[in-house]
């Protein structure tokens, strides 16, 4: 889960090929599972105030860190992300499926 906010010269078509080339990560990274990205509709006060999210799964930790240290991450990360981000928060999380708990039918 990566939840992030764009510097304030970034706008519009910019910003939209930021979010266009994020989308399009799970075409390039087989592994990646359940891509989600999209505008923070929260309305609650936070200091750093991030405007967008996206969250990815992965099926092996292995997964995840071949990606973190693939070529075309790399060179993202370098030439367009930290040039367009203000703030970011990164969180991996490791589920372990036996604690998930089904949702109770309505």
């Amino acid at each position: 889960m990566v939840l992030f906010a764009f510097n304030d010269d970034v706008e519009g078509e910019q910003e939209q090929a930021i979010l266009d080339e994020l989308d399009q990560l799970p075409t390039h990274y087989p592994a990646m599972q359940n891509w989600s990205c999209g505008q923070n509709i929260s309305n609650r006060n936070t200091t750093l105030k991030m405007t967008h999210a996206f969250v990815v799964e992965f099926a092996h930790e292995q997964d995840l860190l071949d990606y973190l240290h693939s070529d075309g991450h790399e060179e993202f990360v370098a030439n367009r992300w930290r040039q367009a981000i203000k703030h970011q928060v990164i969180v991996s999380l490791r589920v372990h499926l036996d604690h998930h708990t089904a949702r109770p039918s309505s």
